[in-house]
């Protein structure tokens, strides 16, 4: 099967059918001989990244665009044509061609003109309101951009939306429970220190998940805003901790390093199998200090007793991962956060009961919106004064190449 071929097919998957781009990439590229799998990554994620604005090069072309794959095949190919210089354009639109004709023949034709079209016209300029000029150039939806605007001001708003088109670097935690950063560092030459996390690493290999550094627990990949949740939690060994929404583990596993393995970790997941997920990642490090087991977060019903600490990493709308997840941000829509809010404050009115007196309670998301972060921690102070607020703090992903994070650290009085 040709590499455009698959390319589609992948980005029908994701874009029409709504699969996870990760896993789908993953499964299909097992189709791609060797020599094409980069040239097929290049192509979907660049297409996901770049999606609204390849649309605007060729929309004016056509009176009506009725079909979806057409659509998606279209903006696939435009994508290459504008960012992939070394791709001759009669290849290009020769294999769309023959892609439109095994989708429907009679878009065949139309696939032709409209792609003769484009190379012609070369790059076409983005006109309009600078908001809506933004949200082109960066293919963010524009209630998205809006929304920024509103809550940042327009000059961070305009720094995170270009920071979502670049490629992010492969960010490791390091496992201190078997070896030191510095001992891992005179090791391989392709880690470097992180930009804010002290057990951050930047890997500059390939698949760092095929490694034996991985496969025998001396690192984890995290990004390094996620990685700052654990430090805000501050736990100490010896103490009592729940992880609410835990799965896979990432953050239990490094709240674990940090407390030495020594005392406990409860946490969990609604779902059996993600429960499987967090166990596996505490086997692979050699964790022993975690159990982990079924929960809802919402209810809390199982769990017994309270905590020194207590981590709310809540369901969120994940605004602050677009460069690493582009299919959320080709998905979104500004509903999404109307069933998330509720849910959020279910989580934490209901996890703030499990907390010590002078225990801390630690809110956070993936996400940049401050009607699921600030908004969230004001609206829990107003009906809970036996909390305090000790600090809050929000992570742009241009600040250090990394997620963009809220986290807010509370105290019980």
């Amino acid at each position: 099967m040709k590499a455009r071929m698959i390319s589609f097919n992948i980005l029908k998957e994701i874009c029409i059918q709504k699969g996870y781009s990760n896993l789908v990439l993953q499964k299909k590229l097992e189709l791609a001989q060797e020599k094409d799998k980069g040239f097929i990554t290049q192509i979907v994620y660049g297409t996901l990244q770049n999606y609204r604005y390849c649309r605007y090069q060729w929309v004016d072309f056509v009176k009506k665009m009725d079909h979806e794959e057409i659509a998606l095949l279209l903006d696939m190919s435009v994508y290459q044509m504008i960012f992939m210089d070394k791709v001759p354009s009669y290849a290009i639109i020769n294999d769309a061609v023959d892609i439109a004709k095994k989708i429907n023949g009679r878009y065949a034709n139309l696939v032709n003109a409209v792609l003769h079209k484009v190379d012609k016209q070369k790059v076409k300029e983005v006109v309009g309101k600078k908001e809506e000029v933004l949200a082109i150039k960066t293919s963010h939806p524009t209630w998205l951009v809006n929304m920024w605007i509103k809550q940042y001001g327009y000059d961070i708003a305009e720094k995170i939306c270009f920071s979502n088109l670049e490629i992010k670097p492969v960010t490791a935690r390091v496992n201190t429970l078997k070896i030191s950063k510095q001992e891992l560092l005179e090791k391989e030459p392709l880690f470097q220190a992180g930009n804010v996390s002290e057990d951050a690493l930047i890997y500059h290999g390939s698949h760092l998940a095929a490694t034996s550094y991985f496969k025998e627990g001396f690192v984890s990949i995290q990004d390094e805003a996620s990685q700052m949740v654990a430090y805000l939690l501050d736990p100490k060994p010896g103490m009592r901790v729940l992880d609410t929404c835990s799965a896979p583990g990432t953050k239990a596993t490094h709240i674990a390093q940090l407390m030495q393995d020594e005392g406990e970790i409860l946490c969990g997941d609604i779902h059996e199998h993600r429960v499987h997920l967090i166990e596996e990642g505490a086997k692979r490090l050699g964790i022993t200090c975690m159990k982990a087991v079924v929960m809802d977060a919402t209810t809390l019903e199982n769990i017994e007793g309270t905590f020194d600490r207590v981590l709310c990493d809540v369901p969120c709308s994940g605004y602050g991962v677009l460069a690493n997840k582009s299919d959320i941000k080709y998905h979104m829509e500004s509903s999404d956060m109307d069933t998330l809010i509720p849910l959020q404050q279910k989580i934490l009115n209901c996890a703030c009961e499990k907390v010590k007196q002078d225990g801390v309670l630690v809110y956070s998301t993936c996400t940049l919106n401050k009607k699921e972060n600030e908004k969230q921690i004001e609206a829990f102070l107003s009906t809970h004064e036996d909390f305090i607020l000790e600090e809050q703090k929000t992570i742009f992903p241009f600040e250090y190449q990394s997620d963009g994070f809220f986290m807010a650290k509370l105290r019980r009085k």
